[in-house]
């Protein structure tokens, strides 16, 4: 196929994933809630089309009823974030929706694109100016949904500070993101959708929120505003990416739950399977290309 012909195909699968986007959640930063008996979570691929999405798109697809991708489709190695992405997306649109819901992640995003791989992937295979219309398409992108009464994000809770300058929850149930984010946003700049995407969990108690290493303006969050923020609308728990793990982690006795599911690190891309609302299984794609799958209660904390 020639590079028109691969431009021509990618901007085509693009603009009726985009037109699907905006049909269906109204430019609304948070979407959801989603109810569904079986659904598969699936934390940042980066680019391992050919080692983790395709198998997801495929045998875990017949196996549940909706797969959640929890952001960072593109960036790092393999440099396969164009096949990656579209190939998600196409599988969106097809379904009309109701087999894939996608979130951003930090990586999809000119901050990232232009440092880790992806803005020189897509004008290499695609031709000059091709970017544009991927910059244009994650200023759109949803940040964050309830699937199963689970939050899915890609990053973490944001906070900002009170009036006395200490740090506090920014937002108290996740309805409250459509009230104080807008989109598009390209980067993007305003502060909770940088966290939502950005911000990491720890297992501190002392404080709400402390100063992250992963730059200004993005925090380590703590078990007290989990918690509260749970309470909010009485939800399980925090599904989310964004941290490297084997596979997946779990954190603040099962409250957060971080997927991996990429293979640039040398160790296990997982995949976290829900039945209701109740984690049952996680599958580990290693790295020689063998899988595994374990009961959820074997592997917490692996």
């Amino acid at each position: 196929m020639s590079q028109s012909e691969l431009r021509e195909n990618a901007f085509a699968i693009l603009e009726k994933a985009r037109d699907l986007m905006l049909d269906l959640y109204k430019r609304r930063p948070h979407i959801g809630p989603f109810e569904t008996k079986k659904v598969a979570f699936v934390g940042d691929t980066h680019g391992a089309f050919e080692e983790v999405t395709k198998f997801v798109l495929g045998a875990v697809s017949k196996e549940v009823d909706l797969i959640v991708f929890l952001g960072d489709y593109v960036d790092r190695e393999p440099p396969n974030g164009l096949e990656n992405l579209l190939a998600i997306l196409k599988v969106f649109a097809d379904s009309k929706g109701e087999k894939v819901v996608f979130i951003r992640g930090n990586h999809e995003s000119p901050l990232t694109n232009y440092y880790y791989g992806f803005y020189d992937e897509v004008t290499i295979k695609l031709g000059g100016g091709a970017y544009e219309k991927f910059k244009e398409f994650f200023s759109l992108m949803p940040i964050s949904a309830v699937v199963n009464g689970w939050f899915a994000v890609h990053g973490g809770l944001p906070g900002l500070p009170n009036q006395e300058g200490k740090m506090e929850l920014a937002i108290r149930r996740p309805s409250e993101i459509n009230e104080k984010v807008s989109l598009p946003d390209v980067n993007p700049d305003n502060p909770i959708a940088l966290q939502l995407l950005w911000n990491d969990p720890r297992e501190m108690k002392e404080y709400d929120f402390l100063p992250n290493v992963r730059g200004d303006g993005i925090y380590y969050f703590g078990v007290k505003p989990t918690e509260e923020f749970l309470k909010g609308d009485n939800l399980k728990g925090i599904i989310r990416g964004h941290e490297v793990a084997n596979g997946v982690r779990v954190l603040m006795e099962g409250k957060v739950i971080n997927v991996f599911s990429s293979v640039y690190h040398g160790e296990s891309a997982g995949v976290l399977i829900l039945e209701g609302n109740e984690p049952k299984e996680i599958i580990l794609i290693n790295p020689n290309g063998d899988v595994l799958r374990l009961p959820y209660g074997q592997v917490q904390g692996y």
